[in-house]
């Protein structure tokens, strides 16, 4: 017998088996006999005795600490039983319980550094059943979604997605538990998270399974990529955009004119370019400075904007120089009402801290396929007819035919 088996009686010892005089490290059985069974107790465990040993009879099992002959612990687990009722006679069995509360406290620890380690890292953990229900979440999927601790646990997976993605999601889920998707776990996708008060965020997921029998356990890693996405925004705005007016640059301009010019070779029709050169910017530069400088070109662009449609496109591709292409004009009139309205939107003086500034435009006008049959051609065209303006007077506007007309 493994078990620690002893008779006491009195509170003395009057029987130990042999397995219990090996537990605790005894020559014989009779070192223990007329003994105490306080004596092979912990101290702090001795007051268990004190209550009585019928009181500890009714307890189904007892862990304590019990202590060898040569001083040494080990952690047991007893068992009392009464022989007889009235008797002041009660058996007593003690298991060494020692390797599984060793066993227990590993796995304890390696559960808490597991927490620790959830707790700890940047991206969110989730932990979702096969029915959709969310069973754990560590601090950062938490926080993430805009939840307190412990408010995860138990919510559907959908209540961490928008309206609009939540169909998708679920196509795929159901695709993927009818075994028509096997490759999606272990891929890294984009998608939308949804926080609690409704904010929707881009999120980067990955998702894996673990088959527990029947069942099925999953656990997805989330990143919150919003500022990823907004300095990659930024980037790609500030590769098409003029950093100070926020206008379309000159990629961009090129960009949206070569779709404009693939259109006309496909469907017909005309599209104007108009190149717009500030008349006496310069000065500004010279007697205020850079700053109000930068503050009227600002204005400028806002101006020029209004003058324009939606579907045209105001660029500034030099330093007091911009260009307007206007799409889809049934005649040249049209280009020539835009160019008087720009002249017009810049009579008005620009304030800068308290200082009226002037500046008029030198507007250079050219018609595709009208004055060159490619976009370069054109570009060109609307360049000389600027520079014909500048030198005749500035501030007005000339088509590049009247300028080939006067050669």
């Amino acid at each position: 017998m493994s078990s620690l088996v002893c008779l006491i009686e009195d509170g003395r010892l009057v029987f130990l088996n042999r397995a219990g005089v090996r537990m605790l490290g005894l020559g014989s059985a009779a070192e223990a006999t007329g003994a105490t069974f306080e004596n092979y107790v912990v101290d702090d465990y001795r007051f268990l005795m004190e209550a009585g040993w019928d009181l500890l009879a009714e307890e189904e099992f007892l862990p304590l600490k019990l202590l060898r002959v040569d001083g040494s612990v080990f952690e047991a687990e007893l068992r009392v039983r009464q022989a007889g009722a009235g008797s002041n006679r009660f058996l007593i069995e003690a298991r060494d319980i020692s390797k599984f509360v060793r066993s227990a406290e590993a796995l304890r620890e390696r559960e808490e550094r597991l927490q620790g380690v959830l707790s700890s890292v940047a991206e969110g953990i989730i932990t979702i059943n096969d029915s959709g229900r969310i069973e754990s979440a560590n601090p950062a999927a938490e926080a993430m979604f805009g939840y307190g601790r412990g408010q995860l646990a138990g919510r559907d997976m959908l209540d961490l997605m928008p309206a609009g993605a939540r169909d998708r999601h679920m196509r795929f889920f159901d695709a993927y538990m009818s075994g028509l998707f096997p490759t999606l776990m272990g891929r890294q996708v984009e998608g939308l998270g949804q926080r609690q008060g409704g904010e929707a965020f881009p999120m980067e997921i990955s998702v894996s399974e673990l088959r527990h029998g029947r069942h099925r356990l999953f656990t997805a890693i989330l990143r919150d990529i919003s500022e990823r996405k907004e300095n990659e925004e930024r980037i790609k705005r500030l590769a098409h955009h003029d950093s100070l007016t926020g206008l379309p640059n000159r990629n961009l301009l090129t960009d949206r004119m070569d779709h404009a010019v693939a259109r006309i070779r496909r469907h017909g029709g005309r599209m104007a370019v108009l190149y717009v050169d500030l008349d006496k910017f310069k000065p500004i530069n010279d007697t205020l400075g850079h700053e109000a400088g930068d503050s009227v070109l600002c204005e400028v662009a806002v101006r020029l904007r209004g003058c324009v449609r939606s579907t045209d496109t105001v660029a500034r591709v030099g330093g007091d120089e911009f260009v307007v292409a206007i799409e889809e004009i049934t005649r040249p009139d049209e280009a020539a009402r835009v160019a008087r309205k720009i002249i017009k939107t810049l009579e008005a003086p620009i304030d800068y801290r308290g200082t009226p500034c002037r500046v008029g435009a030198s507007i250079g006008v050219a018609v595709f396929p009208d004055d060159g049959a490619t976009l370069e051609d054109v570009c060109k065209a609307a360049d000389v007819a600027m520079y014909r303006v500048k030198h005749s007077g500035r501030n007005g506007f000339r088509f590049f035919a009247e300028t080939a007309d006067e050669t």
